[in-house]
């Protein structure tokens, strides 16, 4: 066994509590800290953090290595660690410190975003996880983040986790909004990402009526075949997936929020949520069925298993 994989540790987020300083925290779904990268153990060892994170760098500078690349990172950049990632400090100065937060995969999944605005955060992140941002842009995330955590250091019980919930949502759009800013001086893309990219417009605006892969590669004027073959290649998933996260995403909503059952939401849009295949759907996702699904957002409130 080598040197790195007796020293790898996973990371939860219970132990970020524990270990950083200035911590918010929401059970063991969201944690916001300060960051210092020399007197907190987390930057000691390469680690997997179990769930998403990131930091915005508030001071001096660091070399931080995900997986195999190494980024260096300065104040206002933005780094994002998609869970298990291996993520270790390579080096830093005396005065190197920054914002972090980190939330569970059931977190994220409980947080209603438009797939839309999601999928290019998702994209660009996966390929490059440092973004660049300006003093302006660090100060209106920091304010929500303190908003945040007024909330989570108040007596508010019965809503706390919807007012964090759309909160975090709001940060979610902020970056978006960066990230849509940075793209537009960025090279252009090839032709199987304008493709993917086209392909999940259609997704957007058809996924309602169609979960044929057969109609998307039509409208693209491109073969069945080689549709999944470039969503694949593109995004990680094939076309069919990112159909189903659709309806998926679609469905969450209306039986979380709508308060119809599943019959009353299938006579509004059988297209859509057909009993039969939306079972089947949520069965291969997520290994749960819709009615478990719906009983999890009225009873617990906890949304939807990854």
């Amino acid at each position: 066994m080598v040197a790195d994989e007796i020293t790898l540790q996973k990371v939860s987020i219970s132990r970020i509590k524990q270990e950083m300083r200035d911590v918010y925290y929401l059970s063991d779904d969201l944690v916001i800290a300060s960051f210092d990268i020399h007197r907190d153990t987390l930057g000691n060892y390469p680690a997997l953090i179990d769930g998403f994170s990131a930091i915005i760098m508030a001071s001096g500078s660091a070399v931080v290595a995900i997986d195999t690349e190494e980024y260096e990172v300065v104040p206002d950049t933005i780094v994002f660690f998609s869970p298990d990632r291996v993520i270790r400090t390579v080096a830093s100065t005396s005065d190197a410190a920054a914002y972090f937060v980190a939330c569970s995969k059931s977190f994220i999944n409980e947080i209603q975003i438009d797939l839309s605005a999601s999928l290019p955060v998702y994209m660009r992140f996966g390929k490059q996880p440092c973004l660049r941002v300006t003093p302006q842009d660090t100060h209106e995330i920091r304010q929500v983040f303190q908003l945040i955590k007024t909330i989570l250091a108040s007596d508010k019980e019965h809503y706390r986790q919807e007012i964090i919930r759309c909160l975090f949502t709001a940060v979610f759009y902020i970056i978006t909004e960066l990230n849509m800013r940075e793209q537009k001086n960025t090279v252009k893309l090839g032709r199987g990402e304008v493709i993917f990219e086209e392909f999940m417009e259609l997704v957007r605006q058809y996924s309602k009526q169609e979960r044929n892969v057969r109609f998307y590669a039509r409208r693209l004027n491109i073969t069945p075949k080689y549709l999944p073959t470039v969503s694949k290649d593109v995004s990680g998933k094939t076309a069919a997936r990112w159909i189903d996260e659709a309806v998926i995403l679609e469905a969450k909503s209306l039986l979380r929020y709508s308060g119809m059952s599943i019959q009353e939401i299938d006579r509004l849009s059988p297209q859509l949520l057909d009993p039969v295949v939306l079972r089947q759907i949520f069965q291969t996702a997520h290994g749960l069925q819709p009615v478990a699904v719906q009983a999890q957002g009225q009873l617990t409130d906890r949304g939807i298993p990854e």
